[in-house]
């Protein structure tokens, strides 16, 4: 059971909901209405962003000083954030565009700097860091250097670290629950290992319900054209939507779904989920590569390619890197609109930002030409 809230404002798909599921997401809601205490931990986190640090070796190990800088209004208002899935709920119900942000703890050995105020006037609505392989081993577990950045990110955004079952046995997993971190995304991993204690993503999720319970935000990976184990030359949207929909039932909040750059493929993928029952919120994740090479890394990283048309336009203009940023700015944009306009109750878009974010920036500048990515009145707010 996903520990969302009252789903009686949800749009027409979303309302598909039983009467106990809705007596249980009020409860929930109440309590945690009841939190008034405020963490206060503003001064040790205020960093600038030209703050970066060098580790050689795997800094993960140690006590790292995260390269972060706030508005001014989330360093006033630091303190308690609401859970992940309740803020995507909330936009949810209001038909409201938004979006988060996705970065990994490190770019060429150096931590990643993210300097908020350059996303003004409108913030991502959370924060999410990507789980690497290397960290199944770690020790303690707090020291992973996502979680040590997530820790510092928590009083000012509402922050997500990525969790996998990668070669993590089931003492490492009760470890990581007991840090009692209020959102997390379970996937599984891009590699296996035969003495891990789970083997699949809905089992881990089905153990943070079971241990958590409501007190946890869980999101889970959602696969237009498959999970990156699985044969690329063939689709076979059945089982991705059979293997999503296992994940909901064992507990997943909400839904973001990985990268591809086919509009399409996507809203295929979404009206699938929604023919199938899935009424929990989606997310569609959306990459803006800067340059051809960063495009040819994450290609090589998710076996992901872009359509045959699109690779054809890309061809032609591949050694002018001003047009292969503009090509998939453009392309980025498209995907959005053609979500939107789909009408399937989807406003919510994760940017794989590869700690990269000029084009994420052009990208939301064109959004907010067109109305589209606008401020939120403060009255609207109140339940998020």
């Amino acid at each position: 059971m996903s520990r969302s809230r009252n789903a009686a404002l949800l749009p027409p798909l979303l309302r598909n909901v039983t009467p106990f599921a809705v007596q249980n997401r009020v409860y929930r809601h109440n309590k945690r209405n009841q939190l008034t205490e405020r963490t206060d931990r503003v001064s040790m986190h205020s960093l600038e962003a030209n703050a970066m640090r060098s580790f050689a070796g795997d800094a993960s190990q140690g006590l790292i000083e995260p390269c972060f800088r706030y508005t001014p209004e989330q360093v006033a208002n630091a303190g308690e954030q609401p859970y992940v899935s309740d803020v995507v709920l909330s936009k949810v119900e209001r038909r409201e565009f938004f979006y988060g942000i996705e970065i990994t703890a490190q770019s060429n050995g150096k931590l990643t700097c993210v300097d908020f105020n350059s996303f003004l006037p409108i913030l991502p609505s959370f924060i999410s860091i990507v789980w690497l392989p290397h960290y199944w081993n770690v020790t303690p577990l707090e020291r992973v250097e996502t979680l040590q950045m997530i820790r510092h990110l928590e009083p000012y955004i509402p922050a997500m670290p990525h969790f996998s079952v990668y070669k993590q046995t089931k003492k490492r997993i009760n470890e990581f629950l007991s840090l009692n971190f209020k959102n997390l995304l379970a996937v599984r991993g891009d590699k296996r290992d035969d003495n891990q204690f789970y083997l699949y993503g809905y089992q881990l999720i089905e153990h943070a319900r079971r241990v958590r319970k409501e007190h946890i935000s869980i999101a889970v990976p959602g696969y237009p054209q498959g999970h990156v184990s699985l044969d690329k030359g063939k689709i076979d949207m059945d089982q991705n939507i059979a293997f999503l929909k296992i994940k909901v039932d064992k507990g997943a909040d909400f839904i973001i779904t990985q990268m591809c750059y086919s509009a399409e493929l996507i809203i295929k993928y979404v009206q699938a989920a929604r023919d199938a029952g899935i009424v929990t919120p989606i997310m569609v994740g959306v990459v803006v590569p800067e340059s051809l090479q960063a495009y040819k890394l994450m290609e090589k990283i998710t076996k992901i390619k872009l359509p045959r048309k699109k690779l054809a336009e890309l061809k032609k203009i591949e050694k002018d890197d001003a047009k292969v940023r503009k090509f998939f700015v453009h392309s980025a944009l498209s995907t959005i609109l053609k979500v939107l306009d789909a009408k399937l109750d989807v406003y919510g878009f994760q940017f794989y930002t590869m700690n990269r974010f000029g084009a994420v920036h052009d990208v939301l500048r064109k959004l907010r030409k067109r109305g589209i990515l606008k401020e939120t009145p403060p009255d609207a707010c109140e339940d998020a």
